[in-house]
């Protein structure tokens, strides 16, 4: 049996504990050993968790040790696994008991699917990919490491969107069409032509936002 550590104790660390439980292979591959988070006090008042154990910067991972990013930004997600992993440790992914994910999808390690999440056939996913619930991918997708997929969003067949990007809720990304690295496609947005490295898009159509 493996020890599950969460990275996080906040708001996302909260729900990802909820989520493992209701995960394949809990139970039977892996419990729950508790978070890292430099906020110590970060579970007052809040029943029911396992305890902070220390902080990401100062944990030594043992033996039977797995763990989990539960960071809602994908920088800091890179920032706080990348630490980890300097440490030699190893992260596993977990997958909701009624997400669905098709045939010949090749998922990297230390990914978050969540409840009722559709992943269709032929996709690649990098390292580090959350699917918040209800997102819902189609067939040929290509997904970069660490990129984020809210609740409600959907790549349609043949899209791709790049390493550290966020899609956030109910945005909407068109059959055939890319979005960069390090992009923002924001909630409800609907993209129907490619957007460049470190784009910010909101809207329908959706359009660069500058500041």
């Amino acid at each position: 049996m493996k020890h599950l550590i969460i990275i996080g104790a906040r708001g996302w660390g909260r729900e990802t504990y909820a989520l493992a439980k209701a995960c394949r292979g809990y139970g039977e591959e892996f419990d729950i050993k508790g978070f890292l988070d430099d906020k110590t006090a970060a579970l007052d008042g809040m029943a029911g968790y396992p305890p902070i154990l220390d902080s990401v910067e100062h944990y030594e991972p043992q033996p039977d040790d797995v763990f989990t990013c539960a960071m809602g930004d994908a920088h800091w997600k890179r920032h706080y696994a990348e630490i980890v992993l300097r440490k030699n440790g190893h992260f596993i992914s977990l997958v909701h008991k009624s997400a669905y994910v098709g045939h010949n999808t090749r998922m990297g390690q230390g990914c978050i699917v969540c409840n009722d999440v559709s992943i269709s056939c032929d996709i690649e996913i990098g390292d580090f990919v959350t699917f918040q619930r209800l997102a819902d991918v189609g067939h040929d997708v290509r997904i970069g490491s660490y990129a984020h997929l809210g609740t409600k969003s959907f790549m349609g067949g043949y899209s791709s969107i790049g390493e550290e990007s966020t899609i956030q809720t109910s945005g909407i990304v068109l059959p055939h069409v890319s979005v960069g690295n390090h992009c923002l496609v924001g909630a409800g947005a609907v993209v129907i032509r490619k957007v460049k490295d470190g784009q910010t898009v909101y809207g329908n159509p959706a359009r660069v936002l500058k500041y």
